[in-house]
């Protein structure tokens, strides 16, 4: 007797629990056990979050240095690593063919001139005894006149030859085109350089990086959501523990078509130096709605092998299927799209168990107000 009294106990005390961790919950109404499902009433707010996205650092301006001219490297002054400021000298080369070449054209550019002058004066003195009349034929004030053109436009072609070998001297003096750093130094000291040089190898490449950029691809989603100014925190593997930051200050305008994305750059301060270009960062860009949408619980999505949708109640009893998009991720929450209405009440633990176009009982929870319908 007693072992029977201590059975049905348990046994109570077990369906006590099972039925206190069913849901839905089952309540009693009016005589006879129905399920109630909790709803909520459709409503729109802010969306705010984070995109997460890669990138990586690069120099403000990167150049390769080459030759422009045919010649060998006399010397190098400057190496991997070193700091260059805008026009500091950074190899010297030399070409004995070409400083032949200038001591050449400025010879002819001397002799031209010279005849030039010479022909000027002659046509001046012409014209001035010219001036009493009979004193020069017409016929010698013409070819005066047009030895006078054809010289001068010798002296102007020979004089442009000359600058124009002088400026290509001129890069023998290999200088920086702006502030940066050397990060690559090739070739030695009696290596012949230039367009002629078969492989075409720079001699050095220089990188700024007193200032950084830092390209991140947008998927097209989010592009309404990018605004140039926005400020952009990022951090590397070499600083984990530190947070970077910087501003949006270009946008390409332009959509890939492989990634449906546009390209954004960044722009960041470096003048500390802490940061190297080719770092690899992942940036937490701010996005914003422009606008407010529709937030509901994660819970109140139904997502099968068919479709995704939200269970929405009509008239009080009466459930509809409404397909919806999700949006930005809110915790908890989740920004949602479809054929929704502000007011429009939605099961907040939505399954597909819960057939479309049945009839149900709800109990609607907003703010931790229970209303029974």
């Amino acid at each position: 007797m007693k072992n029977r009294l201590i059975s049905a106990t348990l046994s109570l005390l077990f369906a006590g629990i099972v039925s206190s961790c069913v849901k839905p919950k089952e309540v009693s109404e009016e005589g006879d056990n129905e399920i109630v499902y909790e709803a909520t009433t459709l409503r729109k707010a802010s969306v705010a979050s984070q995109l997460t996205l890669p990138g990586e650092l690069e120099g403000y301006y990167e150049t390769e240095i080459v030759a422009k001219v045919n010649g060998y490297i006399k010397t190098m002054l400057v190496d991997i690593g070193d700091r260059v400021s805008e026009g500091q000298l950074l190899a010297q080369l030399e070409a004995p063919e070409l400083i032949s070449q200038q001591a050449t054209a400025y010879s002819e550019f001397q002799a031209k001139e010279a005849m030039f002058v010479n022909t000027k004066g002659k046509y001046q003195r012409f014209r001035q005894t010219n001036r009493t009349p009979g004193a020069v034929s017409p016929y010698d004030m013409d070819l005066a006149k047009t030895s006078l053109i054809a010289d001068s436009l010798g002296y102007l072609a020979a004089k442009a030859k000359y600058e124009s070998i002088h400026e290509l001297t001129a890069y023998l003096k290999m200088v920086a085109p702006f502030d940066g750093v050397i990060t690559e130094r090739a070739l030695a000291p009696g290596a012949f350089v230039g367009p002629g040089e078969k492989h075409g190898v720079p001699m050095f490449k220089l990188k700024k990086e007193s200032k950084l950029r830092l390209h991140i691809a947008v998927p097209e989603k989010h592009l309404a959501e990018v605004s140039l100014g926005e400020v952009v925190r990022f951090h590397v593997k070499s600083f984990p523990d530190e947070i970077f930051s910087g501003k949006i200050t270009r946008l390409s305008r332009n959509l890939s078509l492989m990634t449906r994305s546009e390209t954004v750059e960044i722009e960041i301060d470096n003048r500390d130096g802490k940061l190297l270009p080719g770092m690899y960062a992942i940036a937490s860009l701010p996005i914003r709605r422009p606008g407010e949408s529709f937030v509901i619980p994660k819970s109140a999505v139904v997502t099968n092998m068919e479709n995704q949708f939200v269970i929405k109640i009509k008239h009080g009893k009466e459930v509809a299927y409404i397909g919806v998009e999700k949006g930005e991720d809110q915790n908890e929450n989740v920004e949602v799209f479809g054929q929704l209405a502000p007011g429009d009440t939605l099961v907040r633990v939505a399954s597909d168990e819960i057939k479309d176009k049945s009839k149900v009982k709800i109990v609607v929870v907003n703010d931790d107000v229970a209303v029974k319908k």
